[in-house]
């Protein structure tokens, strides 16, 4: 079974990387990697097919809505939000346990959560 795994950082998070100098995010980066190997090794052991990418700083995002026929635009997130998605996989799992065992190993889950969603099979 396919799930989807949300990285959801707190918003506190980004404005706190933004502050970092490039050396800083460098240095911040360089620290997470092998917590962020060990994860993919364990689901390389248990076999988990996972794809997936980190998304950039939310500043840059848009939402599209349409309403009563007209298209809005609007910077997103919305400010209110607690928590923003960093990035996301696709892992195939045998089963939900797995896909929480998985979600466990994540290093954002220290900080923030991940949000396991099934994916639509037909």
């Amino acid at each position: 079974m396919k799930y989807l795994l949300l990285l959801n950082n707190e918003a506190s998070e980004w404005d706190r990387w933004r502050t970092l100098s490039k050396a800083e995010a460098a240095a911040g980066r360089a620290e997470e990697i092998p917590r962020w190997n060990h994860a993919f090794a364990w689901a390389a052991e248990q076999q988990i097919e996972l794809d997936g990418l980190e998304l950039e700083d939310p500043s840059g995002a848009r939402v599209v809505t349409r309403r009563n026929g007209e298209t809005i635009v609007t910077d997103g997130p919305f400010a209110e939000t607690k928590e923003v998605v960093g990035g996301y996989f696709v892992a195939d799992c045998t089963d939900l346990d797995q896909a929480i065992e998985l979600a466990q190993r994540i290093p954002v889950v220290e900080k923030g959560s991940v949000e396991i969603r099934p994916l639509v099979e037909e």
